[in-house]
């Protein structure tokens, strides 16, 4: 949380969000990636699907705010090109 706080500040996120919603959607979504791999690749697909709106959501955040902390190349530049990576993998694998 102490990684994020300056962050989230700067882009004018409240704290409480940390938990609800932003919390909840990254848990729900690792939860559905999980699921994906476990043999329901529908929500698998789907989990990965929310995790790029998330990433892609946050960028949105802090570029219109002009922050351009570690934080944010760490999301854009890695787990959103990895929620990517899901959603390919996920669409290519059903198509089998």
């Amino acid at each position: 949380m102490a990684t994020l706080a300056p962050a989230m500040e700067t882009a004018g996120i409240p704290q409480s969000w940390l938990t609800f919603p932003i919390g909840t959607l990254k848990l729900a979504g690792a939860a559905g990636l999980l699921l994906g791999v476990l043999g329901v690749p529908y929500v698998g697909t789907a989990a990965a699907i929310g995790l790029v709106l998330y990433f892609v959501c946050a960028a949105y955040t802090h570029i219109r705010v002009a922050d351009y902390a570690q934080t944010f190349y760490l999301a854009v530049g890695v787990f959103l090109p990895l929620a990517v990576a899901c959603v390919v993998l996920q669409l290519a694998d059903q198509r089998i």
